[in-house]
């Protein structure tokens, strides 16, 4: 008998960009097993910030050269590439529009299967702008799939985006929550090197926030936060792992708070695993997330999470248990669990026992990966 081929799984996208999306991705494609499911890449504009990454851990990038909206070229070139390739699924997100339409439609026309994968939730409250453009929704039937990546965002496309409305706004939903590598426990000589790489003393308390520096992070309500404890709370450090466009901002804003000596600004790092042992509190401030990876990464590394009720963390954090869930912009409420954890020991050793059980049991990307290798079987099971 003939031994059966791997699957072919194409992502579409514009660009392979350096965000918790693409991270994921990348991680997960390294995780399918290859005799099961072979990956590959096709950028419709350009190769992006971490399109070499994906080549070097010996997956195909592929760069169309799109000539703008109204090149009508795209979708036939994509039919040929799909065919030539031997893709069996088309893989698209919705952080790009063109990709999301132009994949799926090609993916119908040549016969194979497309999956979308939505990495956002709550913008219609946030912005008013919604996450999967309205004439996305109303062909979800050209789709084979949907995943989500926790039930409460497939219940905000339902009840905000349409989706399942119609007949044509109708495909099969898979819940596959979101999955990181995870790392040993970190030993207290992993703390050590964390917190010199990051500037700490043995005596500080780090409360750390992995964000982009961006008016949707809102780290302003954690500098309110800070500025409330620094009084009672002299060796409070926050440390704010992250690059982005408000770091100017930010930094003046310490400065009027008072608290500049509390603030430590890392700029972007690529190596945020190795920093987080050093830490004692994660945060999470954002007005506006999905499922993440931050939320995760803490939590794998044994360290309580604060965070905002915002998009899916109610999946990931049971407030009380892992950590503590407040209300968007809450600055006495995340200063009261800043503080409550700063002063107790005991209280902070066992959130974080809890959180890296949790992770343990719910965030591995090993499981990730085999949920879509079932998925992706169902989908293609002749080859």
């Amino acid at each position: 008998m003939t031994p059966r081929r791997p699957i072919g799984l194409t992502l579409v996208c514009d660009h392979i960009a350096i965000g918790g999306a693409e991270v994921l991705l990348l991680n997960l494609f390294r995780h399918l097993d290859p005799a099961v499911v072979r990956c590959r890449v096709i950028c419709l504009k350009g190769l992006g910030a971490m399109g070499a990454e994906f080549e070097a851990a010996g997956f195909p990038v592929e760069v169309l050269g799109r000539g703008g909206r109204h090149d009508m070229r795209t979708v036939p070139r994509l039919m040929r590439r799909f065919r030539e390739t031997g893709t069996d699924v088309v893989l698209v997100h919705h952080l790009h529009p063109a990709p999301l339409t132009l994949g799926r439609i090609a993916a119908r026309l040549s016969g194979r299967k497309s999956v979308v994968t939505p990495h956002g939730m709550d913008t219609v409250g946030y912005s008013g702008r919604r996450c999967l453009p309205r004439h996305d929704v109303e062909t979800l039937f050209l789709s084979d799939a949907i995943v989500w990546l926790a039930p409460s965002q497939g219940s905000y496309f339902h009840r905000e985006e349409g989706v399942g409305k119609r007949p044509w706004s109708r495909t099969r939903e898979v819940v596959i929550p979101n999955g990181i590598p995870l790392p040993p426990l970190p030993s207290a000589a992993d703390r050590s090197a964390a917190r010199a790489e990051l500037g700490l003393h043995d005596d500080e308390f780090a409360v750390g926030i992995v964000a982009r520096l961006a008016k949707v992070k809102a780290h302003e309500v954690l500098f309110d936060a800070i500025a409330k404890l620094a009084p009672s709370h002299p060796r409070l450090r926050l440390v704010c792992i992250g690059g982005g466009e408000r770091e100017a901002e930010l930094r003046a804003l310490a400065d009027t708070l008072g608290i500049s000596a509390n603030v430590l600004f890392t700029g972007m790092r690529r190596d945020v695993p190795a920093l987080l042992p050093g830490l004692d509190l994660a945060c999470l401030s954002s007005r506006y997330e999905c499922a993440p990876l931050s939320v995760i990464e803490a939590m794998a590394v044994g360290i309580p999470v604060v965070t905002a009720d915002v998009g899916a963390v109610r999946d990931m954090v049971t407030d009380g248990d892992e950590g503590y869930v407040v209300g968007i912009g809450d600055v006495d409420g995340f200063a009261d669990r800043i503080g409550r954890l700063a002063d107790d020991p005991a209280l902070r050793a066992k959130l974080g026992k809890q959180a890296r059980a949790r992770a343990e049991g719910q965030f591995r990307i090993e499981d990730t990966a085999s949920n879509f290798e079932r998925l992706l079987t169902s989908l293609a099971p002749a080859r």
